[in-house]
């Protein structure tokens, strides 16, 4: 099965961009980073997050290309826990006021089934015929402790939404989430920061993918094009995979 990619990332209303995408096809991997802490801090956390955690799983794979489901879970588990020490160990020595951090999300992508990581509130969706289901669950405050109750609001978060129980470098361990799915022809998968996925509905999001037929550039330029309309003061991030013959 072909994987056809495409990815995007704005800074929205914001004059700088705290969010990272990194990611190698060969590997089939894709990784998508949203850093927090502020100019100086979530950027650098974000792209040290990214850029550390895709190499040392794509080695470890090329090591071991026949690795079983629990081996990959404890590939990807140690590359973000390796991850976290680094930038726990940077904000510390660069004495940050407000800790930086970053949000990961990643999949990759083995035999026809997507192993998907994430820690923080950056998502992955994955759309089968006419069904789009949230393959990720928010470690935020308002998931976890107000019910889920995030709404678009023009790009603006109350502070609820904002508070993260889980992310990369800002505690000095992590335990981010993992979960798999069968993938077949036809079917998308998306990696988007909140910056966007705030901003579009479920049917939104559904019915754009749905859209773009085979071009995920055509999926990507839709969905940035359609949150950043609303005049967002947040980043946004994406990333499409379309599975093809």
């Amino acid at each position: 099965m072909l994987i056809i990619s495409a990815h995007k990332s704005d800074k929205g209303q914001r004059p700088y961009n705290e969010d990272y995408i990194w990611l190698d096809e060969d590997a089939r991997l894709f990784i998508l980073a949203d850093g927090v802490g502020g100019n100086d801090a979530g950027d650098v956390a974000s792209r040290l997050a990214a850029s550390t955690i895709g190499p040392i799983i794509a080695n470890q794979l090329n090591e071991k290309p026949h690795s079983t489901t629990a081996a990959i879970k404890e590939i990807i588990t140690t590359a973000i826990e390796t991850a976290n020490a680094i930038i726990y160990d940077e904000a510390h020595k660069a004495q940050q006021k407000r800790k930086m951090g970053t949000t990961i999300v990643l999949a990759l992508i083995q035999a026809g089934t997507a192993y998907i990581c994430h820690a923080g509130d950056s998502r992955a969706y994955h759309l089968h015929g006419n069904a789009l289901t949230q393959l990720t669950k928010d470690h935020s405050w308002l998931e976890e402790f107000g019910g889920g109750q995030a709404a678009a609001n023009n790009g603006e978060k109350s502070p609820l939404e904002s508070a993260l129980t889980k992310s990369i470098g800002q505690d000095s361990a992590v335990e981010p989430s993992f979960t798999q799915v069968s993938l077949a022809s036809e079917d998308w998968l998306l990696l988007c920061t909140d910056g966007l996925w705030r901003l579009l509905s479920h049917d939104q999001l559904k019915a754009t993918l749905k859209a773009a037929g085979d071009s995920p550039d055509r999926a990507v330029a839709a969905l940035m094009g359609k949150a950043l309309a609303v005049g967002p003061d947040d980043n946004l991030s994406l990333i499409a995979l379309k599975m093809v013959d």
